[in-house]
């Protein structure tokens, strides 16, 4: 009796007694068993999967900050590159602007553009041009030393208006009321300073660079003295009556190594007519003071350039 299981199972109508064997015994408490281990896996297993759950949640939430942080910046990197967009074609505009003004300065500068030369090329060398003209129109005489009213007497061979005779007049006569102020056409250094009721009357020359020379007569009054620097654009006289004369005007010699040149020349020459001087006085050999020129030009250029350079190498 000790091996077998005894089940009671009482209602109205009275009780009941099952026996179980000693088998039957063990298969109840083995399935009991397995049926805790099972719970007890199963419940591990549920436990484990909530806690993947969870992590995917959070990782979900994770990935969806990320992926709006990843289209904020997507974003931004859009509109930087629109910015950069326009910028590049804002520059490409001024580019074409700088070439077209390039072809106009070179057109004006007298500069062959050359297809092959590169934009910073075409630069240099307009740069120097440019240059060139700037220290000719600054060096030597150019445009009208006063404001005047006519030119009553120009160069050449004339009949002079007092002596009646016919002699070769070396200079131009232009017109203007006494006190008119006189100018220097270019850079230069004052040779004489001389006072006189004679001839010439009230007298002034002016040394400009190469050769140049510039002579001032019948003079009211002077605003420098012998051995002066002056520049371009100097007040350095006064127009008067003075010397040989028959009313108030300036006499305006230019000369080249003491050789009197036609004034007109210089007084017509400019940025605009920069030509012009050049067709009119063709026994100066222009072409080799325009190289010194554009040697010394080229050279402040590079110079200039190695200034720069240097610089931008150490910042980098």
């Amino acid at each position: 009796m000790k091996d077998q299981l005894i089940i009671s199972i009482s209602n109205i109508h009275g009780s009941r007694h099952f026996h179980l064997g000693k088998f039957f015994k063990r298969n109840v408490v083995a399935a009991s068993i397995f049926v805790a281990v099972s719970v007890i896996v199963t419940a591990i297993v549920i436990n484990y999967l909530v806690g993947e759950v969870d992590q995917s949640r959070q990782s979900q939430q994770q990935l969806n900050v990320h992926s709006k942080q990843l289209t904020s910046e997507i974003e931004q990197l859009e509109r930087f590159r629109y910015t950069l967009e326009q910028d590049l074609a804002e520059r490409n505009d001024e580019l074409e602007l700088v070439t077209g003004r390039m072809g106009e300065l070179e057109h004006v500068l007298g500069i062959e553009s050359e297809v092959e030369l590169s934009l910073n090329n075409r630069l240099d060398t307009a740069a120097v041009n440019s240059a060139v003209r700037l220290s000719m129109l600054q060096l030597i005489p150019n445009g009208s030393p006063i404001e005047y009213r006519r030119m009553s007497s120009g160069f050449g061979n004339r009949i002079h208006p007092i002596k009646g005779k016919k002699r070769r007049h070396l200079g131009i006569d232009l017109v203007a009321k006494t006190g008119t102020l006189v100018r220097a056409p270019a850079d230069g250094v004052v040779e004489l300073v001389r006072p006189s009721k004679k001839g010439y009357g009230n007298l002034l020359k002016i040394n400009h660079a190469y050769g140049f020379m510039t002579l001032y007569a019948h003079l009211h009054s002077f605003n420098v003295k012998s051995g002066d620097f002056i520049r371009k654009g100097d007040i350095i006289a006064e127009t008067g009556n003075s010397g040989i004369s028959t009313g108030p005007h300036l006499h305006y010699e230019v000369r080249f190594l003491g050789r009197a040149l036609n004034p007109k020349s210089f007084l017509d020459w400019n940025s605009t007519d920069f030509e012009v001087l050049f067709d009119h006085e063709r026994s100066i050999r222009w072409d080799s003071l325009v190289k010194i020129l554009q040697d010394q030009a080229s050279t402040h250029l590079q110079l200039s350039l190695h200034k720069v350079v240097p610089s931008e190498e150490i910042s980098n």
